[in-house]
Parts: structure tokens; sequence; C-alpha cells
């Protein structure tokens, strides 16, 4: 079934790593009949090409250039995690303007959306009528998002098993931050179980502005 939009035109949907965040992002843009960007796209893309930059991204190269990165206390690798949104909330800014300039719709899902975004006045301005929305995922149960993880099995295959809860960890402790600016800046958290439900649930967070 195909559901109408009210007025937005970009929706954002963000959260840790393991929350499912693609898998509904795809539901929903379907169902919109909205186009979908990984924000990952746009990460890959800034650290492959080595683009330049007027600003300093060392934060952009952080997990992909430390050795043994996932041997850091989980409290520095969340605060990496934030520096990357940081470091991207610029190109995403530009994204979010042309979506919403040239009417056309879109739903952006990412680990590195932050909720300051909409302190950024370009966004701030075009959010004030409804049409740009996000709603941001949490899996409230660490040993949850670690199964998530796994299951997903994407880079996983060489760390150890004290990595990888490191990893569960510190990106457990970014779906908390992120759940925690969410809601200082009036948006929607969901959730993510019961899995079955979530896209009905996100669509009803926008429509009603329910957290």
């Amino acid at each position: 079934m195909t559901l109408h939009r009210t007025d937005w035109m970009v929706l954002l949907i963000g959260g840790s790593s393991g929350t499912g965040k693609t898998t509904v992002a795809r539901q929903v843009g379907l169902r919109f009949r909205a186009s979908w960007l990984q924000v990952d796209d746009l990460r890959l893309a800034f650290q492959r090409s080595r683009i330049t930059f007027p600003e300093r991204t060392e934060a952009l190269h952080f997990f992909e250039e430390t050795p043994d990165v996932w041997r850091l206390p989980p409290e520095q690798l969340c605060a990496a995690l934030i520096a990357v949104g940081q470091t991207l909330s610029p190109a995403l800014e530009v994204v979010i303007e042309n979506h919403v300039d040239t009417v056309a719709p879109i739903v952006i899902e990412g680990d590195a959306i932050l909720p300051s975004l909409f302190a950024r006045p370009p966004v701030q301005d075009r959010a004030s009528n409804g049409q740009v929305q996000a709603v941001f995922l949490i899996e409230p149960e660490e040993d949850v998002l670690l199964a998530n993880i796994l299951a997903r099995r994407r880079g996983t295959i060489r760390q150890t098993e004290a990595e990888l809860r490191t990893e569960a960890r510190a990106k457990w402790l970014y779906g908390q931050w992120l759940a925690g600016e969410a809601r200082r800046y009036g948006l929607p958290v969901l959730e993510v179980r019961p899995w079955s439900t979530l896209a009905e649930r996100l669509v009803a967070a926008i429509q009603t502005g329910r957290q």
C-alpha cells in the first residue's frame, strides 16, 4: 500500500548501527514513492576520494585509520561517532536544502544524522513548516544491539569477541546520546521493537509528532 505524504520533502531516519534504519527507510521510501539515500554513501565518497575540505576532517577517517580501533574505550568511540556526524552535517545540510528547494522527496538514513542538524539555519528554516522531519530509532538493550551487529556480519569477521562487545557498547552509548539529543530538539524517538510494526509506528510519529 502506498501512503500519502503530508508536507515533508525530506525525512531523516537516524540511530546507531544495528537498529534497522536501512530496512525501514527502504520500506517508507517505497510507501511514499520517495527516493532513498544512505548517509554512508556520502561518507564513503568523501573518505575514498580523499576530497579536500576547507575545514579539518580527521574525524571522518578515525575508524578506518586508527589501529586496533575497537580496543579503545567505548566512551572514546562514542565521541568519535559523534565527531563523524558533526563532520558530515554541512554536506547533509546541502542535500536537505536541495531536495526541499527542488521539491524532490527523499528518505535519508544513517548513523551520522545528528539532531543538531535542526539547529543549522538552512535546515531550521525548511523544517519550520514540516518540510524536513526526522525520527531517531533506538534499541534499549545492549545485548540485542550486539546480536544485530553480528547478524549483519558487516566488517565483524576479524574482530575478537571482546572487540565486538566494545563495538556494541560504543554504539549503544551513541544511540542513547542520539535519543537524548533528539528529545532535546523535540524530535520523535522510537524503540525499534517490535520490528513488525516499526514502519507503521514511524509513519504515525511523523504524522502526529508523537514521541
